[in-house]
């Protein structure tokens, strides 16, 4: 499993594109008004409209074995989504209640 993406939410995407891009000089890879990417080596850092806490995304194999084998461990895991062709992503929570993700390509 390796660490592939931090998502960090933001209430004012222009103010927060503008900070990691400019400030920082993250190279963008994917802007809009909801969800911009920059690249920054082995993991991606994605500022997400909204107000919830950071999630990391992990990166795995096959999420579906991934997502059956967790569940059957008792972990809380939402069902698999596809956001985009090829991109099967599922949200779990750990034993404090923080959300992470599980992706495979």
């Amino acid at each position: 499993m390796e660490l592939v993406e931090v998502v960090v939410y933001t209430q004012d995407m222009g103010r927060a594109t503008a900070f990691y891009r400019d400030l920082l000089g993250l190279e963008p890879t994917y802007e809009s008004e909801h969800w911009t990417t920059f690249r920054t080596g082995a993991c991606t850092l994605a500022l997400h409209s909204g107000s919830e806490a950071p999630d990391p995304t992990f990166e795995v194999a096959d999420a579906d074995a991934e997502r059956a084998r967790l569940a059957a461990a008792g972990v809380d895991v939402t069902e698999v989504r596809e956001p985009a062709p090829g991109l099967r992503v599922f949200d779990a929570r750990d034993p404090d209640g923080n959300r992470f993700s599980i992706e495979s390509r």
